[in-house]
């Protein structure tokens, strides 16, 4: 009867210890668990000591007794050190039950009243945020029962039996590293339950990077809090929250995805290509259409932008909704990162926007393979202009862009300024070879018109020259003609001066010949003279 009762008290004992106990109650516990042992110990020794060999042992000789009564000693010892590590396996066994079942599961019944206590006292707010925040609270808060309850415990089985071993540690030092081991062991299956309970949680029911920032930064402490007796675990934590991370951002741009291939496709088979365009509301690249104050505005805006290098939105894109919309998914995804940056992600995170891109390309192609196709309804002209536009600015505008904006997000400054600093050289590269070029045709035109010019005066010089020439060959010729008629004429004057000098040398001998007449023609006008008289 007495033993069935000792049997009674002692798992009357350790249900106790499946409650919240403090220290000093789970001391008590523990010592009269312990004088149980004792009680069954010293039970034990007397049966022992009443048997007939024992009689017999102390019958021989001394040196027979003597060993007899060392060896029974070392089997009280060894079932003294089975009793106390039986008693670590059971408080151990205890508080594990405390531990679980001070934790709701999310998504229990429960956890279920919770949420819709959570959900009926603001229902004005909206249910399903209501219900996600409350699946967030019960996460925090079970990672923080977790974490106090842990370290309690932990706090205790040190406090209880690290003592009592120590006192021991001359006689034999395996019972202590079977106390460390045995708690080393509890300890790091604890740490998995916990992280495979808040790995399932996560995602089921995290999807935001807010409570995801949360959820880590209250696991953090929990690791970091463990580390204090040796079981710091964080380097653990990276597996479970790094993947959810790169999975939500991927969703969103995975959203935008569908959102746009869906718009092309409707507005492919209803033949309307409306929806497809928009207003572009700035002008190429500072976007300075707007009134004074507005372009101020727009230029501080750019301003503090570059400032935080953060590459300035294509407003181009507002021409082709489509693309904004898709664009606007993107950086919805990459806001996430602003609440929750986990570099172990960025791999992750680029090959999803490597796939992102190459999905979004194949369909842009496949949409303007189908705008393509002969027989198409509708605005054929307008959705095969609107396909290939789409196509052209995703490769020259939204592709670089999206590069960009994921370095910055991901706290690549270095990436993104040396990329800023090579997209500036190559600007200036291309503004100095059009300037080049430019000078290059302007100075060829001016070589044209120069040779123009000079050939146009060589032509005049010519044509002067040859005028000349014909001046001169004029002159000559008449410089010429004059000379030979001044000849002609002085040899005719020569000529007749021969002749009178001539005639002036035969004058005398004519004399006499010429006087006869001269008398004649004196004695006729006598006689007209006579007859005139008459």
């Amino acid at each position: 009867e007495i033993r069935r009762r000792e049997a009674d008290l002692r798992r009357m004992l350790i249900h106790r210890l499946r409650q919240d106990v403090t220290m000093p109650q789970c001391l008590e516990v523990v010592t009269a668990l312990r004088r149980l042992n004792g009680v069954e110990l010293e039970r034990r020794n007397n049966s022992k000591s009443l048997s007939p060999s024992s009689t017999t042992s102390t019958s021989d000789n001394n040196g027979n007794g003597s060993s007899s009564s060392s060896s029974d000693h070392h089997d009280l010892e060894g079932v003294h050190a089975a009793m106390e590590m039986r008693l670590q396996v059971d408080f151990l066994e205890a508080r594990d039950c405390w531990i679980e079942g001070g934790i709701t599961k999310i998504g229990s019944a429960q956890a279920a009243a919770v949420a819709a206590n959570s959900s009926s006292s603001s229902e004005k707010g909206g249910g399903s945020s209501s219900g996600t925040s409350a699946q967030a609270e019960q996460i925090l808060d079970g990672i923080e029962r977790y974490r106090t309850r842990c370290f309690e415990i932990v706090t205790q089985f040190l406090a209880i039996f690290r003592g009592s071993f120590a006192s021991t540690a001359s006689s034999s030092t395996n019972h202590t590293d079977h106390s460390f081991s045995l708690l080393s062991m509890w300890t790091a299956r604890r740490i998995q339950t916990f992280l495979s309970t808040l790995g399932a949680n996560i995602i089921t029911h995290v999807h935001d990077t807010a409570t995801l920032r949360d959820a880590l930064d209250a696991a953090s402490f929990f690791a970091s809090s463990m580390g204090r007796v040796g079981a710091d675990f964080q380097p653990l934590l990276a597996p479970i929250f790094e993947p959810r991370l790169t999975e939500m951002i991927v969703v969103q741009w995975n959203d935008g995805l569908n959102g746009m291939m869906e718009t092309l496709k409707a507005c492919r088979d209803a033949g309307v290509a409306g929806p497809l365009f928009g207003t572009e509301t700035s002008s190429g690249k500072d976007g300075n259409n707007n009134d004074g104050g507005a372009s101020s505005g727009n230029h501080l805006d750019g301003v503090e932008m570059q400032s935080s290098r953060t590459p300035a939105p294509p407003r181009k894109l507002l021409a082709l909704p489509p693309l904004a919309r898709f664009l606007n998914a993107y950086l919805g995804g990459l806001n996430e990162l602003r609440r929750c940056l986990l570099p172990g992600a960025f791999p992750a995170i680029r090959s999803a926007q490597s796939k992102l891109v190459a999905d979004a390309k194949m369909s842009l192609q496949a949409n303007e393979r189908a705008v393509l196709t002969p027989g198409l309804r509708g605005e054929a002209g307008r959705l095969r202009e609107v396909a290939s536009k789409m196509r052209l600015e995703f490769d020259t505008c939204l592709e670089p862009y999206m590069t960009g904006c994921l370095e910055v997000a991901l706290g690549s400054v270095d990436y993104a300024m040396e990329g800023a600093k090579a997209a500036a050289l190559e600007a200036e590269k291309a503004r100095l070879a059009a300037e080049k070029v430019k000078a290059e045709k302007e100075a060829a035109e001016r070589a044209k018109e120069e040779a123009l010019r000079k050939a146009k005066e060589e032509e005049e010089a010519k044509a002067r020259a040859e005028a000349e020439a014909i001046e001169r060959a004029k002159a000559e010729a008449h410089e010429k003609e004059a000379a030979e008629k001044a000849a002609t004429a002085a040899a005719e004057e020569a000529a007749h001066q021969e002749q009178v000098t001539d005639v002036g040398s035969s004058g005398a001998e004519e004399v006499d010949l010429s006087t006869e007449p001269a008398n004649n023609d004196a004695f006729f006008e006598d006689e007209d003279d006579m007859y005139g008289s008459d």
